[in-house]
């Protein structure tokens, strides 16, 4: 007997449409755990842009003055209390970034709607780079960079010029200081035996009953004029009666010689080689006053002559800068003196005179290179006088610009007391203070220009407790997220788990 099927057309409906609805919640929990993974990816990236606003709002706090006065940009990690407190920058960093991850705070709007829902579990600044790091160089980066973006590239070819003769002043400083040295050693030699062959030849004048008549010496004999100057102070020469700044600084915690705190971030060295290194002291030139100037400082009046020498006083760091100078005229106006031969005609014939008469020529030819010698230092204390009186002077003269005679030598300290007149051409007093930076050490300037910095600052009352040591310049962080789940819900249902947190870990990292 034929049975009747038991699926009935409902019962089929009824089958496939549970199948449908099962279908469709596999389809749905799919879409949703496939929208919950495009939105946690999405929470990454906007963990990503909340901490980087949050670094950059924290740099926004940069210290006002230095950037205005030094065009330097840092924070201060003391926050104008002194006291480098790293736990505090971490507290503004995480109000920065917990402010912008809630785009509910302070909107009042029923339609703000947050996909994201994020929540900031940690945020901390890993590590961290101070002004004063490797001696300045974060300093130096700033520098360059500042310079590099407002001088015109004739403007840095320029610059380039002072730094051509430098190897070439430096050498023959030192041929001037060891001729010196040597000829001053042989003159003294030779001075006993001058005098051992005058006492000879007197001698055997009385023995024979004759007179002898040794030759006067001629009235201001220039090598004793020259004598006498070098046991005077050069400052004083050549300032004579001008009024030298008094002002002094206590050198004693400067960044220079007190650098108790380093950051442990390197930093990238975009800039370094020789025309950074120009540029950079171009920056100094821009930045710091000297002597020449019309302004002054609260600290010090004479900040690049500070730099250059590092003293306590602005008397001594002139003193320093005045006898650098009066040693780079010294050896350059002594190898025109060697190469002139009408100065060496001069020399010799004064030389011959003053010792001619003994018959002793190696000591005729120490006196005439003696005499050389002086004139170039005679002739140098005129040039720095004109450069302190704000004048020019060229590096390599010529006979039109060569002012002491040989008759004049002998009477140079009268010279000196009128004052000399500019001879218009070659460089100024600033700009042998380039030549000057050009032939130091970058490092020990770095140092020395942050101690003018810090020093200026806190001279300022509402930088008063200003430091070099404590000014940010780059940091890395880390924030650590909560991202709630959205879509896991029917997910979690149908396969019967629970969504948890996902937690996003954001690492972090700004410069000026």
């Amino acid at each position: 007997m034929y049975k009747e099927n038991a699926w009935t057309e409902k019962d089929l409906k009824d089958r496939f449409t549970v199948f449908l609805s099962l279908t469709c919640v596999l389809f749905l929990s799919l879409i949703c755990a496939a929208v919950e993974s495009v939105r946690v990816q999405g929470a990454r990236a906007q963990a990503a842009n909340i901490t980087g606003m949050g670094n950059f709002s924290l740099f926004g706090e940069f210290e006002n003055g230095l950037l205005e006065e030094y065009d330097i940009f840092s924070l201060d990690g003391s926050y104008g209390e002194g006291s480098f407190q790293i736990a505090k920058v971490n507290e503004h960093l995480q109000e920065y970034v917990s402010y912008n991850a809630d785009p509910r705070k302070e909107v009042f709007s029923p339609w703000c709607f947050d996909p994201w829902h994020l929540e900031l579990k940690d945020s901390e600044v890993s590590r961290y780079a101070l002004l004063t790091d490797n001696k300045g160089e974060p300093f130096y980066q700033q520098a360059v960079a500042y310079m590099k973006a407002n001088t015109a590239v004739n403007a840095v070819d320029k610059l380039l010029e002072y730094t051509k003769d430098t190897e070439k002043i430096q050498n023959w400083q030192k041929k001037y200081e060891d001729n010196q040295k040597s000829n001053d050693t042989k003159i003294e030699v030779l001075e006993d035996e001058k005098q051992k062959k005058i006492q000879s030849i007197e001698s055997e004048a009385e023995e024979n009953g004759t007179t002898v008549t040794i030759p006067e010496e001629p009235k201001n004999n220039p090598l004793k004029e020259i004598a006498k100057l070098r046991k005077k102070s050069t400052l004083s020469i050549v300032t004579w009666d001008k009024d030298v700044s008094e002002k002094k600084i206590n050198t004693r915690n400067l960044p220079s010689g007190n650098r108790n705190r380093k950051g442990n971030l390197e930093i990238e060295k975009k800039y370094g080689g020789l025309v950074s290194d120009v540029l950079f002291r171009e920056y100094l030139m821009m930045h710091f006053p000297n002597y020449i100037d019309q302004t002054s400082g609260e600290t010090l009046d004479y900040q690049l002559e500070y730099i250059l020498g590092g003293k306590a006083t602005d008397q001594k760091n002139l003193k320093y800068v005045v006898n650098r100078l009066l040693l780079i005229r010294e050896g350059m106006n002594y190898l025109y003196c060697l190469q002139d031969r009408e100065l060496n005609s001069q020399a010799e014939g004064l030389a011959v005179t003053l010792t001619g008469f003994i018959g002793i020529p190696a000591l005729t030819a120490a006196t005439k290179h003696a005499l050389l010698l002086g004139w170039a230092y005679g002739e140098s204390l005129i040039d720095v006088r004109i450069l302190l009186d704000g004048g020019k002077v060229p590096v390599l003269k010529g006979k039109s610009d060569w002012s002491l005679t040989i008759d004049n030598l002998g009477r140079i300290t009268e010279i000196l007391e009128e004052g000399a007149k500019d001879r218009g051409k070659g460089l100024t007093y600033q700009e042998y203070l380039r030549v000057l930076l050009n032939m130091g050490s970058v490092s020990s300037q770095k140092m020395r220009a942050l101690d003018m910095v810090q020093a200026e600052m806190r001279a300022e009352q509402e930088s008063s407790e200003f430091k070099a040591e404590n000014c940010i310049v780059a940091i890395e962080t880390n924030t650590i997220w909560n991202c709630k789940p959205v879509f896991l819900g029917l997910p979690g249902a149908v396969m019967g788990t629970s969504g948890g947190n996902t937690e996003i870990l954001q690492k972090g990292s700004i410069a000026y």
